[in-house]
Formats: C-alpha cells, sequence, structure tokens
C-alpha cells in the first residue's frame, strides 16, 4: 500500500481492482481526495484511513479497471453524422440503396445526397456500387457513395463535375472506365475533383458543442476517461474550449491539430509557424496534442501507398492496375520538412499512413529530423501503420517513435483484404505482439468517425470488443489472422490505458490506478483477468468515474 497523509473523501473497497501498477497489479480498495488517488491496497489497510466525512463505497465484488483512453477518435463529426437521425448500418449495396431512396422521398431534388464511409470490403458484394445502381435509387439527385478517399457518383454527380469519357487521369487518382470507356462513377483519391460535392453545410457552433457533448457521454457509457481528437480544425478547437470552460467536460481531451494540404515546404513551415500553441498547451480536461497531416490513403479502398504495387487481386476496389501502388497525398519533402519544423518548435508529430510505402516514407521523415536535433523526447507517432515491416519496427523502435492502431481493421476488413495482399504481406497487418517486443509503445483506438452506437459505429469503439480483437486476432468470419501476434490480457488493456496515456504524455497522470494520478476508474460487469475469453467482447460499464466523480452509472436491471 503507498498513501497520502491526508483523510480520503471516498473509498471503494471489496472489489477486485486491476490497478495496471507494477508494484500493486491487483488491490481491494482504494482512496480518493481531490480528484486524485490517494491509497491502493487491501481492504483493512485503505479502510482505516477513512474520516468522519469519508464516503464509503462499497462495490460487492465488482472488476476496477483504470479510466480507459481512445488513442483515436473523431466526436464531433461522429455525433454530427446522427444529428439529422440515425444512420443505417449499410453492408450491402442493396442497403444502400434503399438508404438512398428514403433520403430522395424527403430531400429537395436540389440538395446533394451524400452517404459517407461506404467501404467495398465491408459490403457484401465486395465491391462499390456502380453510377447506374445509385442512379437507379436516386435517378433525380446528384448523390455519391463516399469515404472520404474514394467515392462512387451517379450520372448526375459526374455530369455536375463534367467528368466524361474524355476527361484525363489525375496525377494523384484515378477516374475508373468501363471497357467501352465510360466512367463507372468510381473516382479514387483526387480530392481536388470531388471538394464541391464532400462539403456540407457547415455545423454551427452551437451544433459543434451539443455533438461534442453528447458524443462524449457516450464514450463515459463504455469507460472512456480519455481520448485523443486525431484531427481538429481551429473551430474544433473552440468546440473543445467552450465545453471545459463551462464545467461540462466529463472525458478528458488531447486534441490533434490538423493541417491541410500545403504545396511546398516552405508554405507548411510557415503555416506551423503561425499555429499559436503547441504539444502540450492546455490543462489535464483539454490539452493540444501532436500536429498532424494525411500521407496517403487507405487500405480498405486501395490507395494506401505501399511498398510495391497491389498485384492482380483489386478487383474488391474497383479497379484492375498490376502496377498501381497507391499515391502519397503528402510529398516526401513536405514530411521531412513537417518533421523538422515540430521538432524544432516543440511540437509531437503523427501522419495517417495506412500503406507500407507511407510509413517507411514517415519513418524517413522522422530520421532526417532526428540526425539534426533528437526526437526521442518528443513522441513522434505513426497513425494507423497497418503493415509495418520487420526494418519499420526496428527504426521506430530505435527513434522511440510510437504507433496509434486500430485492431478494428483487421477483424472487420481482414478476409476481404487477404486476396488482395496475400500471405507475405499479410504477415505485416498489425503484428502488435512483435511490435512490443521490440520495445515500440502501442496504443489501442477505433478511428470512430460515423454514428453514436459504440457497436454499429464507423469504427467500432466498444473498447472491451476491441481487446478481445487483439487477444484472440480473430476476424468478423471466425478465422484468426497471425495468432502468434495475439496480446496477453494485461497487454491489450495496457493499450486502452497506460500506453495510450503514453502517446499524450500523460502516463504519469494517468493509465493506472496508483497514488498521485487523476481519479479516473470503471467498475465492470465481469472480470476480465479471468472469465472465459469470449466474454471480454461482451464486458459492460457499470459506473465511470473521472476526476473523482461518477459521470455515468448503468440502469438497474431488476
Amino acid at each position: 500500500m503507498a498513501l497520502f497523509a491526508q483523510t480520503p473523501d471516498a473509498i471503494y473497497h471489496n472489489a477486485k481492482i486491476v490497478t495496471v501498477w507494477d508494484a500493486h497489479p491487483v488491490v481491494q480498495a482504494i482512496a480518493i481526495r481531490e480528484s486524485r488517488f490517494v491509497a491502493a491496497g487491501s481492504n483493512a489497510e485503505i479502510l482505516k484511513l477513512a474520516g468522519a466525512q469519508t464516503q464509503k463505497f462499497d462495490l460487492q465484488g465488482k472488476t476496477v479497471l483504470p479510466g480507459l483512453i481512445d488513442s483515436h477518435v473523431h466526436p464531433i463529426g461522429a455525433a454530427l453524422s446522427e444529428k439529422d437521425g440515425p444512420v443505417p448500418v449499410m453492408n450491402s449495396i442493396v442497403e444502400l440503396q434503399a438508404y438512398l431512396r428514403r433520403l430522395a422521398a424527403t430531400v429537395p431534388r436540389s440538395q446533394v445526397l451524400f452517404v459517407p464511409k461506404v467501404y467495398s470490403t465491408r459490403m457484401k458484394e465486395r465491391r462499390y456500387p456502380t453510377r447506374y445502381e445509385i442512379d437507379a435509387a436516386a435517378p433525380d439527385h446528384i448523390a455519391l457513395a463516399d469515404n472520404g478517399y474514394a467515392s462512387v457518383l451517379n450520372s448526375k454527380a459526374l455530369a455536375k463535375l463534367g467528368i466524361t469519357r474524355e476527361t484525363a487521369q489525375p496525377s494523384n487518382g484515378k477516374i475508373l472506365k468501363d471497357a467501352r470507356g465510360e466512367p463507372t462513377g468510381l473516382i479514387l483519391g483526387a480530392p481536388q475533383l470531388l471538394g464541391s460535392l464532400r462539403q456540407s453545410k457547415p455545423a454551427t457552433a452551437a451544433e459543434s458543442l451539443w455533438a461534442l457533448k453528447s458524443m462524449l457521454a457516450k464514450y463515459n457509457e463504455v469507460g472512456f476517461t480519455s481520448i485523443i481528437d486525431r484531427g481538429q480544425s481551429p473551430a474544433g478547437f473552440r468546440t473543445y474550449q467552450e465545453l471545459r470552460a463551462s464545467g461540462q467536460m466529463t472525458v478528458r481531451a488531447t486534441v490533434t491539430y490538423m493541417l491541410g494540404p500545403q504545396s511546398t515546404p516552405a508554405e507548411l513551415r510557415r503555416s506551423i509557424q503561425n499555429i499559436p500553441f503547441v504539444t502540450g498547451f492546455g490543462d489535464d480536461w483539454v490539452r493540444t496534442g501532436p500536429i498532424k497531416t494525411v500521407a496517403d490513403g487507405g487500405i480498405l479502398i486501395g490507395t494506401a501507398y505501399l511498398r510495391e504495387p497491389y498485384g492482380e487481386h483489386t478487383e474488391i476496389y474497383g479497379y484492375n492496375d498490376p502496377d498501381y501502388r497507391g499515391v502519397l497525398a503528402t510529398s516526401k519533402e513536405n514530411l521531412v520538412e513537417m518533421a523538422k519544423t515540430a521538432n524544432e518548435l516543440g511540437w509531437q508529430m503523427t501522419a495517417h499512413t495506412a500503406g507500407g510505402g507511407a510509413t517507411d516514407a514517415l519513418l524517413d521523415a522522422y530520421e532526417i529530423a532526428d540526425k539534426i536535433k533528437s526526437i526521442r523526447g518528443r513522441r513522434f507517432t505513426v497513425t494507423h501503420g497497418n503493415f509495418p515491416s520487420p526494418e519499420a519496427i526496428a527504426r521506430a523502435a530505435k527513434l522511440g517513435v510510437a504507433f496509434d492502431c486500430q485492431p478494428q481493421w483487421y477483424h472487420f476488413d481482414g478476409p476481404a483484404l487477404r486476396p488482395v495482399f496475400g500471405p507475405a504481406r499479410m504477415k505485416m497487418f498489425q503484428p502488435l505482439q512483435s511490435m512490443l517486443k521490440a520495445g515500440v509503445m502501442v496504443g489501442g483506438g477505433s478511428d470512430h468517425m460515423i454514428r453514436f452506437d459504440s457497436r454499429t459505429s464507423i469504427n467500432a469503439y466498444n473498447p472491451f470488443w476491441a481487446m478481445w480483437m487483439t487477444i484472440t486476432r480473430q476476424t468478423v468470419d471466425g478465422t484468426p489472422i497471425n495468432p502468434e501476434e495475439a496480446l496477453t490480457r494485461d497487454q491489450a488493456l495496457r493499450l486502452w490505458t497506460v500506453n495510450s496515456a503514453y502517446l499524450s504524455f500523460d502516463e504519469k497522470r494517468k493509465g493506472s490506478i496508483e497514488p498521485g494520478k487523476l481519479a479516473d476508474f470503471v467498475v465492470i460487469s465481469d472480470d476480465y483477468l479471468t472469465c472465459p475469453v469470449d466474454r471480454i467482447k461482451d464486458i459492460s460499464v457499470l459506473q465511470t468515474v473521472v476526476d473523482g466523480k461518477t459521470v455515468y452509472r448503468a440502469p438497474r436491471r431488476d
């Protein structure tokens, strides 16, 4: 037991408390004073610290974990996606068409029908819809099914943008055409072609505030006490600041500053120099995290930048080009300048890299910056990094580079990606155990973008389901991917606690239950350490405590 001299405000006892504290991994009771843990130990040790005003809570043998941390979410956008009502789950082209028909029946013809986050890897047909299938569902509207890196446009949308059989191929993407030379409607990459259709009505400040507050409450329900928001504009930062100022934050947030496309290294440098804050600015509720750019596309779309061409089995992406390896969305020169400037000015840096080639390019940039001034203390990060080779893992370990990983990619999309990437490349698909053994810090995240529900959202952000994925390595069809890369229960829990805290320089403040740290914890429905492994994915949260205060309590089931 360790303790402070002050009398605690509250004691939680008669529990199995999994602390993620190496000195005392499991204890029975904890004491809290003024939003901090002040002691942890046996029931007898902790209860004798109680004073006349100390509140005592008997947890009746329940299991307690440190407050959980998701290293990659987009809460404002996720909530705004359902501002006008629930977005249905669409796992087939027929379901997509049905949703478009419902929209078309209620939305004026002058309004674009925009369906976000449609991935061919998650469609029953294992392909994108065609322009004609969208035409059939929405003949009188401009309509598109989009995922941010690829988009399928109907005939009216193609006409609106002036895209025909004569349109030249863009340098940073593909306009897919059929055997007759007619556009199929599918456009990969080339965001400059689609910008006007992707632009939605900007959310008002009040709507963004509602979205953030509402989504944080949903995060509390699954045990999140902290998050890393992986991409915000200045307006997004203001939303967090306003919620913080009003005292309504129920989840601690580290907020990433997203940099848009920059034409030259000099322009990029000026943009970073003009940001009026830096990593670490803020307090324990809202803190500035890294700067971020997008280095490539996505493995679910066929636009991620690979080390070698995709090969011959790319039908799922809607194209057949054995020489295509994807496109870097940010030039290597700009990645280098960003890394150098971030390191010089005290910023932490990360970049979206879905393909192995993009991860290698980012590590190249980090190595160049490191030769000028060591980056080890800056905790530069790879976001996603789905296919790190053994060489990339060794480079990251040497540089002190961390990874922000999402097991949802291999669980939901692994079966569809197997024939695309083949056995050799699939061996490198999120090798989490190898990364941890090499000394690479890995944080667990979801990349939650769409919907409120923790299990049907894109991407599912339920942390216990995600822990189960890393422990079993099972995919959605019941088969495992690289079972030798499975994590232990302790390792999996650390991904969503102390490891994610490390990614935001917070491992001395949170991520474990030990004296001096912030009093964030969750009471759960099952024994995480000993229950049958398949029950882990079904664990629910009974109570979430942040800053020593209960922010969520599950309804009683009588």
